[in-house]
């Protein structure tokens, strides 16, 4: 359940403020954190990863079970990079839509999933369902989410740099007194281009920021300090506020009309827009009438169904006791619990191979 509707966006008048401030003080206890003393250093850096391992270091990895950190590990993690990158596709940004395939292709699932959400795309369809732009200037626009119930602070703010802006409005620029029908075409294409993003979560700054990184999406701060615990296999490429962001980039009407108005305000290349308070509250209820999922495509879907299925026939197998001896030949095997879901795995797995191959 969300917070209450006409609470859950707080004021915003301040939201630059405070965002900034934010993202500023994360970055002096990155920097803090990385200046400390070798004994008390837990940060695994870049040179180290790279290969230049101080022996003397004794860090942890949960890569494969949770132990002291060897050269072994080091080479992992930077095959893990080199597959990261190429899932990416390389260069700079990243598409909406490939965020969204990405986190539901190769999820970072919960170590104790709840209530069936094992990952952030599960959460951001069930608990992140308010998503507004209210600010932007130039390329960079901000984004407000609501918290999961359980969160102790009220909204998210996630950053989000579009990075055709500049040749949108040289487009513009480029038009005989370009209309709010033009700029509204503009702002549709700018949307579906390469974007980069950060998020204020405690999530994407610990899970997710060296993801995007080494992916070069990432819009604010770079981190350099290798997820060792947290996520060590790369998994997934961002949190459930910028998973519902990123379906309200791609298909949100609101968006679309914030962005054509931001455009609209465009002049040598530079433009600032913010909405009022009221206007907050306006969008608001309009937006909470609107249903948009978070919805990977149809192929990676099909892959999550496959999975799922796969899981839960091996729970089956590992729960089922050995079957009963049939004592006469009348009598009838009825098949396990396991037994009828291997065969609707299999089922499942020849459809699916069917429809979009291997």
């Amino acid at each position: 359940m969300d917070r209450n509707d006409k609470e859950w966006f707080g004021k915003v008048s301040g939201l630059v403020k405070e965002t900034k401030a934010h993202f500023a003080n994360d970055a002096r206890e990155r920097a803090a954190a990385g200046k400390l003393p070798k004994s008390q250093n837990i940060i695994l850096n870049e040179k180290e990863v790279q290969g230049y391992w101080d022996v003397t270091r004794v860090l942890e990895t949960t890569l494969n079970g949770r132990h002291q950190i060897t050269a072994d590990d080091l080479a992992a993690f930077r095959q893990n990079m080199r597959v990261a990158q190429k899932r990416f596709g390389g260069g700079a940004g990243i598409t909406a839509r490939q965020v969204i395939n990405l986190a539901g292709g190769k999820p970072l699932e919960y170590l104790h999933p709840k209530d069936g959400m094992d990952s952030d795309i599960d959460k951001a369809r069930r608990e992140i369902t308010r998503c507004l732009a209210v600010s932007a200037a130039n390329r960079t626009v901000r984004f407000i989410t609501n918290a999961s119930p359980e969160s102790d602070v009220q909204r998210h703010v996630v950053i989000v740099d579009f990075l055709a802006y500049e040749e949108a409005c040289a487009r513009l620029a480029s038009m005989y007194k370009p209309t709010e029908k033009d700029c509204r075409k503009l702002a549709d294409w700018m949307r579906k281009q390469k974007l980069a993003f950060d998020c204020d979560c405690g999530r994407h700054r610990y899970f997710f920021r060296y993801i995007a990184s080494i992916g070069g999406f990432a819009a604010g701060r770079k981190e350099t300090g290798y997820p060792k615990i947290r996520n060590p296999g790369l998994n997934g490429v961002a949190c459930k506020h910028v998973l519902r962001v990123m379906s309200e980039i791609e298909r949100s009407g609101l968006v679309l009309r914030f962005l054509t108005k931001h455009l609209m305000n465009s002049s040598e290349y530079k433009a600032s827009t913010r909405l009022t308070q009221k206007q907050t509250e306006q969008e608001a209820k309009e937006q909470a009438r609107t249903k948009i999922d978070v919805d990977p495509s149809t192929l990676i879907k099909a892959r999550i169904l496959l999975k799922k299925a796969k899981n839960a026939l091996f729970q089956a197998q590992k729960n089922t006791p050995p079957p009963k001896k049939i004592t006469t030949a009348s009598q009838v095997k009825t098949k396990s619990v396991a037994e009828k879901l291997s065969d609707k795995f299999f089922s499942v797995k020849n459809g699916l191979f069917k429809l979009f191959g291997k």
